[in-house]
């Protein structure tokens, strides 16, 4: 059954008004929040802190390497080709196992392949090192998402979306102060600093997925630390709104693939997901091409991610009091492909920090309220499956973008040139967000006449 909402990206009164209830228990909602947020924050930002110290390492590592832009670029795009061939199986994996070993076994096999980065020789080691880690770490998005929807009624999960989707630009910010540091540990050991940072950078996911193994709760009902009343009221909340979201007793992952929802969400995705494979991979390269020196590089790094830190806050509690989530994403992407326009056609380091400062906060908001989307109209039986999709799908276009924009850098001799590639993408995600309203004002005015 389709979900019926409403072009503005509301879902149907029915589940308005138990969404206005979940207002009533505040207090159970802060004690999930304090339990699993900081776990949540801790992981994302781990993963991300793992795909952020590339673009630093490659100051040296290419190089050393002999990567030209054009294998680089291939080098950032395979991970996210690994990762998206197996984010639906590990999504299945986690709708049937559970999110606490699923979520572990991921954040400690990632932490073992970032530490192999370190022991790559050329471009071909360079390449399954990455498509390795990619594999690792496939299903971490997805999953969290679906965790956080298990455990968050509608009316927070925009804001608690945005708790995992903080530790994005948080990271990259970190990174670019962390990193630049620990490549001046080059030569310390005989080692280089790239592979300093590969390798001091691989403990905490480790340490992470032993935390996960043992702190965990995969659904309320199971959840020991709150009170049975809290218990009851949080399972049956989540349990009506995914039953009003629509249900299907015997969903399969082509119930999923063929989804009209799922397929439109997917290529708003591929969007959103050009912007996040983009954003941090060059900018450490842009800046070092100001004529910087390296202490100087990463705190110039961390402007734009750390404004989107703060304008994410906000922008997520806006869409979360308004409840409505389609024109803010489509507002968002055009606002990042304004900002890609800006770092392409400016000349100067200002203009070009400044359009990576307007990116970086349209393409981490959108992230963080487009994924409460397919959490909410989705049927519950195939949530975990067309959630792992549509990021997957992202991920696959994240891969063919990066590697387009490596071959434009090698051939056109500019960081910037591959660029309007990503505004493109941008706008015809933009036209599939708005296919999307259309899709569901028309479902609504069909309920109505019906």
């Amino acid at each position: 059954m389709e979900p019926r909402a409403d072009a503005r990206g509301e879902l149907p009164d029915a589940l308005g008004r138990l969404a206005d209830r979940a207002d009533d228990h505040p207090e159970t909602i802060r004690k999930v929040g304090r339990r699993m947020t900081w776990l949540i924050f801790a992981l994302n930002f781990v993963a991300v802190l793992d795909r952020g110290n590339l673009g630093f390492a490659a100051l040296q590592m290419n190089k050393d390497l002999g990567l030209t832009s054009a294998t680089f670029g291939i080098g950032v795009g395979v991970f996210f080709l690994a990762y998206s061939l197996l984010e639906v199986p590990s999504n299945m994996v986690l709708a049937r196992y559970g999110a606490r070993r699923t979520l572990a076994r991921i954040a400690i096999l990632w932490g073992l392949a970032q530490m192999a980065m370190a022991f790559v020789h050329g471009p071909t080691t360079f390449y399954m090192a990455r498509a390795l880690l990619g594999a690792a770490e496939a299903g971490l998005a997805p999953g969290m998402l679906v965790y956080i929807s298990y455990w968050f009624p509608y009316a927070y999960r925009a804001r608690y979306n945005a708790v995992f989707a903080y530790a994005i630009p948080a990271s990259y910010a970190v990174a670019s102060i962390l990193s630049g540091s620990i490549l001046q540990l080059n030569g310390v050991l005989g080692l280089a600093g790239w592979k300093w940072l590969f390798l001091l950078e691989g403990f905490p996911a480790i340490a992470l997925g032993i935390v996960t193994l043992f702190y965990l709760t995969d659904k309320p009902a199971q959840a020991h630390w709150l009170t049975p009343e809290e218990r009851g009221w949080l399972q049956t909340t989540i349990d009506r709104e995914a039953m009003l979201a629509g249900s299907q007793p015997h969903a399969r992952l082509w119930d999923a693939v063929k989804h009209p929802t799922v397929l439109l969400l997917a290529a708003v995705n591929t969007g959103i997901y050009s912007g996040l494979a983009t954003l941090g991979a060059w900018l450490p390269q842009i800046v070092r091409s100001f004529g910087l020196p390296l202490h100087l590089i990463g705190p110039i790094s961390a402007i734009p991610p750390l404004t989107a830190v703060i304008g994410m806050y906000f922008i997520s509690r806006h869409s979360d009091r308004k409840r409505e989530r389609i024109y803010h994403t489509f507002v968002l992407l055009l606002v990042a492909t304004l900002g890609y326009a800006i770092v392409t056609a400016s000349g100067t380091p200002s203009l070009t920090i400044a359009g990576f400062v307007i990116a970086n906060l349209a393409v981490y908001s959108v992230n963080t309220i487009f994924w409460t989307m397919p959490q909410s109209y989705l049927p519950r039986e195939i949530t975990a499956t067309g959630l792992a999709f549509i990021n997957a799908m992202g991920s696959m276009t994240g891969f063919v973008v990066i590697a387009m924009i490596g071959r434009v850098q090698g051939s056109m001799g500019s960081l910037t040139a591959g660029f309007p590639i990503v505004c493109g993408v941008f706008l015809l995600a933009s036209v599939a967000v708005l296919t999307l309203a259309f899709r569901m004002k028309r479902a609504k005015a069909t309920v109505a006449v019906s």
